[in-house]
């Protein structure tokens, strides 16, 4: 199995929750997105469970899957560390 590790992990903050998380793998993403993320969310959210699950399958390198999670993380407002 193909290692869905990033290589810098990212801590986010939910400013209307005050939660935090760090994420160090596609696989984690994917799970943060579906379980833990507010409820706004658009078009990047879409993209970062996509590239999670392409990741996660081995189509795609982890970083895709770290970039297009921090782009979703930016446009649901959280903080990103």
């Amino acid at each position: 199995m193909r290692s869905t590790a990033w290589d810098i992990p990212i801590t986010i903050d939910d400013p209307d929750t005050g939660l935090h998380r760090t994420v160090r793998t596609a696989r984690h993403a994917q799970a943060v997105l579906q379980q833990n993320w507010p409820d706004r969310h658009g078009s990047r959210y879409r993209d970062a469970e996509r590239a999670c699950e392409k990741v996660i399958h081995g189509d795609a390198a982890p970083r895709t899957a770290r970039q297009a999670f921090i782009a979703a993380a930016i446009e649901a407002h959280l903080h990103l560390s």
